[in-house]
């Protein structure tokens, strides 16, 4: 049964993760690593149930498990206290930015609350067929996680379309400021749809915990960064069969995660920013300005997907995280080398009282069919 809820998550989805469109070879062999990272089944597993996850594809930010998955974070709503002296990162190497970072950002405030808050607006760029601009489908993903119940409830919202740069705007202006296009056979609009669906534990469609590390395990990680890496390492050894290499590339990728989104501790954050400061290859990107126009010092390195550069930039002054972004490193197959593959815009991160405005699943709308396509059949009783 098609379900309207999966068609526009669907139509959400970057245009680089299509699975219509040209797969280059090097992603190719990335997708071959990652299809043997999947955990090993027992017998327990194989006869339970596994949620289904339904948000983690939109996570291009953010969100983080293909060769392109982007984000840019953007924390707004913190309110951070002044941090002491620390050491000056942006004439400095990679690692010194990151660990000039970790200095300013251990002195934050833990905060406390019933629910961890995450707001992040999603970005998947797409050029417009037959013209000679580019637009950003952009999304809005809300997630309330009850940490001492590891429980999670997520709402997406269709935010539209827009120009993706100052280039891309004075094009669709030219264009004679189009409201719509049609994109890979779905309509996207300037205004945007609102609510596309929420999701409650229990429901039909439960979106696991965020960065696939249980929420319970975070109060007993190490804040020292060489015994961080070695429990992150033991932890995805026990749960995926993978050689090294890829199991040192799933560290990393966790480590991104307890750097950015996942509810952290001041000091394991900081263990997480000195975890990336000692990888090969982070380099120093100097003052740049995140998707909301803010300045920050950057870092780049390999990203942990596939043929692309990973880019974190932080705040100067609290070294929180104002985002990441990932940067595609060959071309071919529709994708210039440099080309930016999408973005996340966290605009809340932060402990909360305030429940979830819902307690039950979107409504299924009931089966629907695309464009020249019979609905499917109901299953025979």
């Amino acid at each position: 049964m098609k379900n309207d809820i999966l068609h526009r998550l669907t139509a959400a989805r970057p245009a680089h993760l299509d699975p219509g469109r040209p797969t280059p070879s090097p992603v190719r062999e990335e997708e071959l690593a990652t299809v043997m990272t999947r955990p090993r089944a027992t017998r327990r597993a194989r006869a339970t149930p596994q949620p289904r996850r339904v948000g983690r594809p939109l996570l291009s930010g953010l969100a983080l498990a293909t060769a392109a998955a982007v984000a840019v974070l953007a924390i707004i709503e913190t309110a951070p206290q002044e941090p002491g002296p620390a050491p000056s990162a942006t004439s400095g190497s990679g690692s010194q930015v990151l660990l000039a970072a970790a200095s300013h950002v251990e002195q934050q405030p833990a905060g406390s609350g019933t629910y961890w808050y995450v707001e992040k607006h999603l970005g998947s760029l797409h050029k417009v067929p037959g013209k000679n601009y580019t637009v950003a489908v952009r999304t809005e993903q809300r997630y309330w996680t009850a940490a001492a119940r590891n429980k999670q409830w997520s709402q997406l919202l269709d935010l539209g379309a827009r120009p993706a740069t100052k280039a891309d705007e004075a094009a669709w202006k030219a264009d004679g400021s189009p409201t719509s296009w049609n994109l890979r056979g779905e309509t996207v609009t300037y205004a945007g749809k609102g609510e596309i669906q929420h999701d409650a534990p229990g429901g039909i469609a439960d979106i696991g915990t965020m960065g696939d590390l249980p929420l319970r395990l975070l109060a007993t990680l190490p804040t020292d960064e060489q015994a961080l890496r070695k429990r992150l390492f033991a932890l995805v050894d026990k749960d995926y069969n993978a050689p090294e290499e890829i199991l040192d590339r799933t560290v990393v990728d966790t480590a991104v995660r307890i750097a950015t989104t996942l509810p952290s501790t001041p000091a394991l954050r900081a263990a997480a920013y000195r975890l990336l400061a000692a990888e090969p290859g982070v380099r120093s990107l100097g003052d740049v300005k995140d998707h909301t126009g803010r300045t920050g010092y950057a870092v780049a390195l390999p990203s942990p997907h596939g043929p692309a550069e990973l880019r974190l930039i932080f705040d100067k002054s609290t070294g929180m995280p104002l985002g990441t972004e990932t940067v595609a490193t060959r071309s071919g197959d529709g994708v210039s080398k440099g080309e930016l593959q999408g973005y996340t815009t966290i605009t809340s991160m932060k402990w909360t009282e305030d429940a979830p405005p819902f307690d039950t699943d979107t409504e299924d709308p009931g089966p629907i069919s695309a464009p020249g396509e019979e609905p499917d059949a109901e299953p025979a009783r």
